[in-house]
């Protein structure tokens, strides 16, 4: 299953890569995720040699210059501190990476959703980006990307572990 979504994502990337969102990756950093909320900058980078257990991975919130939170503060492997979920939904599908801290959890999604299911008509696809917060199973927050065709990429699913999907993220 997992190679399979791999494949899927790496195919549909070149059509992704036709809008590169701003990031607060570095130039030698690869983008896992970026998007753009309200004036900030939502981002997962990671190190260009980026393994399950060696190079890194870093989630970071804020603008150039001003990063209001990173994630883990010092650049360390991602086994053990990100979770990547997936899951298929009729005429779309869902991902999410999640990460702990400081008591919070922080699930960064991305979804696509057939709406319409009429015959004969257009499937009506429903894009959705952004990040959820939670503490102690409730949610305290969802903020939306701005552009909704943000999108988890293909090197997430080669080095994150992976874990059960969570339904009640994804609004």
């Amino acid at each position: 299953m997992r190679r399979l979504i791999c494949l899927l994502v790496s195919l549909i990337s070149p059509t992704l890569s036709a809008y590169e969102p701003a990031s607060l990756c570095r130039a030698d950093e690869q983008v896992i995720f970026a998007c753009e909320i309200k004036h900030k900058l939502l981002s997962v980078c990671a190190s260009a040699d980026v393994n399950s257990t060696s190079g890194y991975v870093q989630y970071r919130f804020g603008q150039p210059g001003k990063i209001e939170l990173t994630y883990p503060a010092i650049k360390v492997a991602p086994q053990g501190k990100f979770f990547l979920s997936s899951a298929g939904f009729s005429g779309g599908g869902a991902n999410i990476i999640r990460f702990n801290n400081s008591g919070y959890e922080y699930l960064v999604f991305d979804s696509m959703r057939r709406t319409n299911f009429t015959p004969g008509e257009p499937h009506d696809a429903e894009f959705h980006a952004g990040i959820v917060t939670r503490r102690h199973g409730k949610i305290t927050s969802t903020r939306l990307c701005d552009n909704n065709n943000a999108s988890i990429r293909a090197i997430a699913f080669e080095v994150l572990e992976t874990e059960e999907f969570d339904y009640n993220v994804i609004p």
